[in-house]
């Protein structure tokens, strides 16, 4: 049972490597997974050490199979489609190791 209730959903098209010929991007097959996404603007580090702004993080149970390459396509209660590329991925732990949730912030 998740630490917070995960009532939303995100489709997540996982990165899957190069095309070896134009040097694009490719996705696997989508999938849904169970979230909570709240929107605030906020500074994070990106990869690379930078400070980038973040429009809103991602919350998910556990540790899910995520990377910062994923696309993320998420519906809002209006049902206003909007497409995220991560900026960086944070894993809360418990005071024995376990990972709680995962934060993505976008």
């Amino acid at each position: 049972m998740p630490v917070i209730p995960l009532k939303q959903d995100v489709i997540i098209a996982p990165f899957t490597g190069t095309d070896p010929d134009y040097n694009e991007p490719q996705y696997g097959v989508p999938y849904a997974m169970k979230c909570r996404f709240s929107e605030g603007v906020k500074l994070v580090r990106d990869q690379h050490g930078a400070e980038v702004a973040s429009v809103g993080a991602f919350l998910f149970d556990k540790l899910p199979n995520v990377s910062l390459n994923d696309i993320f396509t998420y519906t809002n209660e209006l049902l206003a489609e909007t497409t995220y590329t991560p900026i960086a991925i944070s894993v809360k732990r418990a005071l024995n190791g376990k990972p709680l949730i995962t934060e993505v912030d976008v």
